[in-house]
């Protein structure tokens, strides 16, 4: 009988399975073999006890992902347990929470990885100490991708200054000749003695034929260090509509309500401290803010009538949102910061002015105009005065996005088939980013206008309701990356700091 392959257990609690799947997928790309209840049992089932038991014996190790669900979970327990019994060894990585509540007493003194800052570079420190205990060359080496569409900056980050430093250098003492002449007799020689520095080498012989290119690369890496920051809220129906928060790496994702009734179209407050949003049931809901540093939960409107759409003022002074009374049409108002004076800014007899949007700077307003699905985009002044046409020819449901480099994106398209587009403010220039058959809609701009977060669905052939994910692009749509994996729909996504 063959030896089964060594591999480790991972031990997790099921509120942390959105970090879990991250945390396998990035392992298995690092090479590190885990064994995962979901994928090889049914829960509940008469053998899974017994086939959990069969894992930890047969593992080389046991990874626990430490949370505050997970220090409580009487499974997490009884898994540590069992592996302690049979001589294994634990591996503790934190991945949500505090240390005060994510850590049990008997794993307190082992040494442990954390995630929930960078999961790259705590991927990496995890497969490498993995690899050690299996004796394995415990050095990881993320696969080579595409200059264009692919770039990693976190792995070139540190080599871009160095590497144009020394080319620079060269093209000075010895002038582009003969700089030419010693980056390509370099990459000639190629087994030869390597006469430039260590940081160089590696970038010009993977990228380069000759000194054009090599300076064009260098020069790339050294202006492609963008990466996402910040957060994403999105409404998250996990039971029901609730609010749930992410990192643009799909690392700390929080459910942050839980209550009786639907909420939706949350939004940051400039400084990334509050979340405010809709909650309610059918045509009556209110404007809600969320403290996310004690989780302190305040209702700031008490209209009585439907309202949507709250979004806070770059100054942190205002917030504008949609609210309609009865059947009548949807009106743009706002209020005070602190809920207070609630007042139209812009009504029209017979249309509806809806999913009002700040500029970057908060002296302008961009909003939908028109009537069911059919809208188009209009820009006013702040005191709700002059409202003016972007493109004629935009024919779109409402939401939209104003980036720092005056951009808008919106989307467009009919039933499960709407795509993403952007364009500058001016209404010139408009094109499709996203890529087509996906559904792709709710889009919002990071904040540094360099990336947008939408969703897509993943069966739209089927039209299911239930597929819809959110992703990341780079604002030319290139990089997608998905953030969720669900079995539930996750739609309006809005970036904050």
């Amino acid at each position: 009988m063959s030896t089964p392959a060594p591999h480790f257990f991972m031990s997790y609690s099921r509120e942390d399975k959105q970090i879990q799947r991250q945390v396998i997928a990035g392992l298995r790309e690092r090479g590190v073999p885990v064994w995962v209840d979901v994928e090889n049992l049914i829960p509940g089932s008469p053998a899974w006890e017994r086939e959990i038991e069969r894992a930890i014996r047969s593992a080389a190790g046991i990874i626990v992902l430490l949370s505050p669900d997970s220090n409580n979970s009487e499974w997490v327990r009884r898994e540590i347990s069992f592996a302690e019994q049979n001589n294994k060894r634990t591996f503790p990585v934190l991945i949500r929470g505090d240390e005060d509540d994510s850590i049990p007493l008997r794993l307190s003194s082992h040494q442990r990885v954390d995630l929930r800052r960078n999961m790259e570079d705590g991927l990496d420190e995890l497969a490498n100490a993995l690899k050690d205990h299996l004796g394995v060359t415990a050095i990881h080496q993320r696969p080579k991708q595409g200059r264009k569409t692919q770039f990693d900056p976190a792995l070139y980050r540190k080599m871009a200054l160095p590497a144009l430093i020394t080319l620079i250098g060269l093209m000075c003492l010895g002038g582009l000749g003969l700089t030419a002449s010693y980056v390509i007799g370099n990459l000639s020689r190629g087994s030869g003695t390597a006469t430039t520095p260590a940081t160089v080498e590696p970038i010009i012989s993977e990228t380069a034929d000759d000194l054009e290119t090599a300076v064009n690369v260098v020069t790339e890496i050294a202006i492609d260090t963008t990466h996402p920051t910040g957060r994403i809220v999105y409404t998250c129906q996990v039971a029901g509509d609730e609010i749930c928060i992410i990192n643009p790496d799909g690392s700390g994702w929080k459910r942050l309500t839980d209550t009786s009734l639907a909420s939706y179209n949350a939004s940051l407050s400039p400084d990334g401290a509050y979340v405010v949003f809709v909650s309610g049931q059918g045509d009556k809901s209110e404007v809600f803010e969320l403290d996310l540093t004690d989780l302190e939960l305040t209702q700031l409107t008490e209209l009585g009538e439907y309202v949507s759409t709250p979004e806070i003022s770059p100054d942190n002074r205002y917030i504008l949102f949609t609210y309609r009374a009865g059947n009548n049409n949807r009106q743009i108002w706002i209020m005070d910061r602190d809920g207070t004076n609630p007042r139209p800014l812009y009504r029209y007899s017979g249309r509806d002015a809806h999913d009002a949007t700040w500029s970057p700077d908060g002296s302008k307003i961009l909003f939908a105009f028109g009537r069911g699905e059919n809208n188009q985009l209009y820009i006013m002044d702040r005191s709700g005065q002059d409202p003016e046409l972007v493109n004629e020819t935009i024919d779109t449901r409402g939401h939209s996005s104003w980036s720092v480099h005056d951009r808008i994106t919106l989307d467009m398209g009919g039933s499960f088939m709407h795509e993403i587009y952007i364009m500058n403010v001016d209404g010139n220039d408009l094109q499709q980013i996203s890529e087509p058959g996906f559904n792709s809609q709710g889009e919002s701009f990071s904040p540094d206008g360099e990336w947008i977060v939408y969703s897509g669905y993943t069966d739209v052939a089927n039209r299911n309701t239930g597929s819809c994910e959110i992703y990341i692009m780079r604002a030319d749509g290139s990089d997608i990356r998905r953030l969720t994996d669900n079995r539930y729909c996750d739609y309006q996504p809005r970036w904050g700091k």
